[in-house]
């Protein structure tokens, strides 16, 4: 008792000296006002709903802030102690009392732990009243607990030791501090996620969120983490023990301290190890199936006509049979069967009728000899047996477990990720974990893209605990103890949840819409309560638009929302853009919808009638429900965006809830063995919607390109083919897959006709619902249907590194009579003077409305302009949806055409794209400043007409002209790297990329930019940089060849959204009918200052941006002689920015 009596005095005195700290006090009460402020904004003001929705976020968000806070004070408190120990009388007497040193430092350690303690209460206890008061919110009171002793006490017990240590060993406090602040934010910016977050002391990026449903996902990998710095600390004060500068006073206490020292260093290798096993033996598993992938690729698969599955949950584990009826469509005799099982599913006999088969294993692979060969296009029928758990590394084998790679998070949050659940309350199993037989490969390594789809008929029967409630595809029956589904379309997976399962019903259209949730999960009930008459209706429109977007109707008869633990979470894959949360008829939705943007339908609902009430609008409580539903849908179902950071930029990932994979892939696949990719590029065209409204302003400001200009970019230097097997990270495939399937599309359509291939690809897909279509098949319909042949094509569009390139030139407007009504004929000449062919879209930006097209949109050809910029998007040529291009036009390499179109609206200029081309940006805006009037034509206009002449040039002969995408262009010493960047050895981030103008982040050096504003002949770009003092310049050399005096021109790129029309005899200006549209120009940038060379020495000019034309602008007339002329333009401006583009000369005759 003398023991606890002494540790206990130590204890109190160090808490009492603490608490008169200072430093303590203050870090206390800036806690208290901070943490009850944030508390009250959070959760209350703003109600977060990612946070608000799940209860543990309070003690958990409150926790992690204050953990990092406090794990740098602790260092300063604990390391500070040797130092005061010698200056206070009170620790003097402890020294001479008979105080052994055992005594002494875990009464100290404690004194510091329950003052911390006490303060992480008090936080908890402010979290806990605003917790209660919050109407949204349920209150997890174990979650309170559990994080304290989760996140605080192995980080102070470790802070403490790892302090006390270093301060006995190096004895001095400054570089304590300094070594113990260097690994504080070790942690912070580079340790927390590597090697499974084992080096996390301060559970910064460990994983720990909780579930309302599940509760703690990863209960393993938590405890072996957290209790590896908990007696790592315990050791480092025992360790303290031994070296303290005091007699010992005790050899007991001595004796003891060693016995603990050994007991924790034990504990905490014991722990170590187990937390580094868990991680080594993911990647073990994900290496292990990779290898195994590797080895299968080429082998060829049976396909699974039928499969009858009977299912038995028992805790963490199943016990399964599948009666499986395979076909072989390989065109050659199978002496093996091959079917891809998880390698946690033990195999435990197969069988064909009454025969035991003879089968090996290898890792997830099952080899299966049958009895006889099983030849082309026969049948045969076989039943596996087995049992066991499941290994979610094998889900995801190309992706490592690196959790800042791979980021899922809740706010500031990080969420651990998984693929399924099995415990006895709770179970998940998605196709993508192989829990049934499937006679296909899950990843593909040379291929990534490649994929091979079975569409089987499945029936399922499950048993489990009387209180759980099995879900999954098809029509439900039961009786005594087993549940049975029948899915009436053949499917490409089946996905089993069995939980403690509510569901609603709603029948629209035919289709049955059913949600199984939680209870107490059923929010949104209350919040939209306006909308139980009105739903139906509202779930009628959506579906109908959706069916008008893909041009086919929905092919399932039912379509279920299914609530799953917010750590379900999926990998994107090259193969498809489809994810594991849409399954076919089946959508799995995060609880209470909390990763979901728009789904706090109450505190929107609230701020949205405020904000009215501020404008003095008008509307109904259902008006504003309505508009809260419609939201919610098309932001999660329809067109959602998540944008994602990352050290090379941002990029958009399309929403993991999408509902186009019910449209196309889980209804059809297109099959290649010459082109495997080809699913995938069906699948992007098809499933992509054509996006409403602006673009993103966001990706805009960032300075983003568009998909297709990245993809562009990337196919210069790679082909399909190269770019597969290399498979970058990011999302690099998945644009350039789109690129790809958009080209793709639009040749068949120039071929066939816009609408006609439309009509006739959607009828196509239906008569071939649910089946595999070979393309050589394809191939042989499209020539039947409309007599060419696209497969000749394909071998460059796969394999090949070239691209076409279009010059555009000679555009011209003129408003004729044409069978007596007034009309607008446009005409341009158009050049691909490369050595592949190419295609490209064309609409019109029109003034007003034209004749009304399909969904209510302007006539064919319109569209909402995106000015060539950023937005992550193309407008034109995307999906079924073609109403936006009024014609495609394909040129052969080297041909040139002269284009003509006729419209009945007003054009105020014309949007080219370009697709797959060397053109950056693709999309090319060009503006119609003039519109001549006619005299009445009664003639046949001929829309395209080849041109045999010379071929098109881009510039005059008498002109020299430099870009700066030419070699006569220089930037110079790009960065001037600051005294202390060098002394830190820091190098500016520099990009060779091309951008947009960023209006953040703007650079020190002269980024490339592009625009279709900007002078070049395929690529569009100019360079900018920040307004400076003149320290920074590029320059243009060009080789004079003729003596004499030459017009000076620099190229301004900036839009000219002027108007004229005017009749044929050069009549009067009048403006364009409408609202005057003129830009405003950029007053970012003001004066430009060039500096000429020529013979006679050198003249600076001033160039106005504001008031200068866009195009060409004279900066002067100089005489040159033969030799190298050079024109500087610095950064000195009065402006933020600097740009430059092209200098041309111009001899004057």
């Amino acid at each position: 008792m003398s023991f606890l009596h002494n540790a206990g005095t130590v204890a109190r005195y160090e808490a009492k000296t603490l608490r008169r700290s200072w430093f303590f006090r203050l870090f206390s009460l800036g806690a208290l006002v901070i943490f009850t402020f944030m508390n009250i904004g959070v959760f209350i003001a703003d109600e977060s709903w990612e946070l608000v929705s799940i209860s543990s976020s309070v003690p958990l968000v409150n926790l992690y802030l204050l953990n990092i806070g406090q794990a740098i004070v602790v260092i300063f408190l604990a390391a500070d102690f040797l130092k005061r120990d010698k200056k206070l009388d009170t620790n003097e007497v402890l020294y001479t009392r008979s105080i052994s040193n055992f005594e002494y430092v875990l009464g100290k350690t404690w004194g510091i732990i329950r003052l911390f303690l006490g303060l992480n209460l008090i936080i908890l206890g402010i979290g806990l009243i605003i917790n209660i008061i919050s109407k949204k919110m349920s209150v997890d009171i174990m979650a309170y607990f559990e994080y304290l002793l989760i996140i605080t006490l192995p980080t102070i017990i470790f802070s403490l030791g790892l302090a006390f240590l270093l301060m006995s060993l190096i004895k001095n406090q400054a570089v304590t501090f300094l070594i113990l602040l260097g690994i504080a934010a070790l942690d912070m910016f580079w340790l927390w996620f590597r090697v499974g977050s084992i080096f996390d002391y301060m559970a910064f990026g460990l994983p720990i969120f909780k579930s309302g449903i599940i509760g703690f996902d990863n209960p393993e990998v938590i405890i072996n983490q957290r209790l590896l710095y908990f007696f790592s600390g315990m050791a480092l004060v025992m360790g303290t023990v031994l070296l303290f500068k005091r007699l010992p006073q005790s050899s007991l206490h001595t004796i003891l301290a060693i016995v603990f020292l050994a007991v924790s260093l034990a504990a905490a290798v014991f722990f170590g190890l187990n937390t580094y096993s868990i991680h080594r033996d993911k990647s073990d598993a994900k290496k292990a199936v990779t290898e195994a992938n590797r080895i299968f690729e080429d082998r060829r698969f049976p396909v699974v006509k039928e499969a009858s599955i009977e299912l038995i949950h028992r805790g963490e584990s199943i016990e399964a049979s599948a009666n499986l009826k395979i076909t072989n469509d390989n065109g050659e005799p199978l002496d093996y069967y091959l079917f891809s099982l998880n390698p946690s599913l033990t195999v435990n006999k197969i069988t064909a009728g009454n025969i035991s088969l003879q089968y090996s294993r290898t890792n997830h692979i099952i080899e299966i000899v049958p009895s006889s060969k099983l030849l082309s296009g026969e049948s045969d029928s076989l039943t596996i047996t087995y049992a066991g758990s499941i290994n979610e590394s094998f889900c995801s084998p190309n992706y490592s477990d690196n959790i800042k790679e791979n980021r899922y998070r809740i706010a500031m949050l990080n969420v651990n990720k998984r693929q399924s659940f099995l415990n006895d309350k709770y179970l998940l199993l998605t196709p993508e974990t192989h829990w049934y037989p499937v006679a296909s490969l899950n990843y593909y390594p040379s291929n990534p893209a490649r994929i091979k789809i079975d569409f089987t008929k499945y029936s399922l029967r499950v048993k489990t605990k009387e209180n759980l409630t099995p879900v999954s595809q098809g029509r439900q029956t039961s009786d005594t103890n087993w549940y049975s589904f029948l899915p009436e379309n053949p499917l490409t997976g089946l996905t089993l949840a069995i939980g403690n399962y509510r569901s609603d019903t709603l029948t629209v259209d035919s289709v049955v819409y059913i949600t199984h949730y939680f209870p107490g999960n059923d929010y949104y009930k209350k919040d939209l309560s306006e909308l139980k008459d009105t739903l139906p209706f509202l779930v009628s429109g959506i579906m109908r638009d959706l069916e008008t977007s893909f041009s086919t109707r929905y092919p399932f008869r039912t379509l279920t929302l299914l609530e799953v633990p917010v750590q379900f979470y999926s990998y994107p894959k090259n193969s498809t853009q489809t994810r594991a949360e849409v399954q076919p008829g089946m959508i799995l939705l995060p609880e209470k919808l909390s990763t979901l943007d728009n789904s706090g339908f109450s505190r929107r609902f609230e701020s949205q009638k405020k904000r009215m009430a501020r404008n003095n609008q008008v509307i109904t409580d259902k008006e504003l429900q309505v508009r809260l539903f419609n939201d919610f849908i098309r932001n999660t179902f329809i067109s959602g965006v998540n944008s994602l950071f990352t050290r090379n930029g941002v990029y958009n990932e399309p929403s993991r809830y999408l509902l186009g994979p019910s449209f196309y892939f889980y209804k059809n696949n297109f099959h290649s063995a010459e082109y495997p990719v080809i699913n995938a590029v069906f699948e992007s065209h098809l499933q992509q919607l054509v996006q409403q409204g602006p673009p993103d302003r966001y990706s805009s400001m960032m300075g983003n390109l568009t998909d297709n200009d990245k993809a562009n970019l990337v196919l210069k230097e790679h082909s399909l083919k190269d770019l597969l097997a290399d498979n970058p990270s990011g999302d690099t495939i998945r644009v350039v897959i789109a690129v790809k399937g958009d080209w793709l599309f639009n040749l068949l359509r120039s071929k066939a006709g816009i609408e006609e291939f439309n009509t006739w690809f959607s009828k196509y897909c239906d008569d071939h619902r649910f089946e595999r279509i070979d393309m050589l098949q394809f191939r042989d319909d499209i020539m039947n249907m409309f007599h060419f042949d696209f497969y000749p094509y394909l071998a460059d569009w796969f394999n090949g590194k070239e691209q076409p390139g279009f010059i555009f030139s000679d555009l011209k407007a003129n408003e004729i009579i044409l069978e007596e009504r007034s009309r607008y004929l446009v005409s341009f000449i158009a050049a691909n003077h490369e050595k592949v062919p190419g295609l490209f879209n064309i609409a019109f930006r029109s003034e007003g409305q034209g004749a009304p097209g399909r969904r209510g949109q302007q006539m064919s050809g319109a569209f909402q302009p995106s000015g060539g910029g950023p937005g992550g998007r193309t407008m034109q040529g995307r999906g079924m949806e073609t109403s936006d291009i009024l014609r495609i036009v394909f040129l052969d390499s080297g041909e040139t055409k002269k284009i003509s179109l006729l419209t009945d609206v007003q054009p105020r200029g014309m949007m080219i794209n370009t697709l797959f081309a060397k053109n950056i940006p693709g999309e090319i805006n060009m503006p119609l400043n003039e519109i001549l009037k006619a005299k009445i034509n009664t003639g046949k206009i001929s829309e395209e007409v080849e041109i045999t002449a010379e071929p098109l040039q881009f510039s005059a002969p008498s002109e020299i002209i430099t870009d700066n995408e030419d070699e006569g262009f220089k930037s110079g010493n790009q960065i001037t790297a600051s005294p202390l960047k060098r002394l830190f050895g820091i190098t500016n981030r520099r990009s060779n990329t091309y951008m947009q103008i960023s209006q953040w982040n703007v650079p020190e050096y002269w980024q490339p930019v592009v625009l279709t504003s900007y002078f070049g002949k395929y690529i569009r770009s100019a360079v900018y940089t920040r307004a400076g003092t003149g320290d920074k310049a590029i320059e243009w050399n060009t080789l004079i060849k003729d003596q004499g005096y030459y017009d000076v021109y620099c190229f301004v790129g900036k839009n000219a959204e002027r108007m004229t029309i005017r009749d044929e005899r050069g009549g009067g200006q009048g403006g364009a009918p409408g609202p005057d549209r003129e830009r405003q120009e950029d007053s970012r940038f003001k004066d430009f200052h060039y500096k000429v060379f020529h013979d006679e020495g050198s003249d600076e000019i001033t160039l106005d941006y504001e008031n200068a034309d866009a195009g060409w602008n004279n900066i002067g007339r100089y005489y040159f002689s033969p030799d190298t002329a050079r024109v500087v333009l610095t950064n000195q401006s009065a402006g933020r920015l600097v740009i430059g583009d092209a200098i041309k000369w111009v001899k004057v005759e």
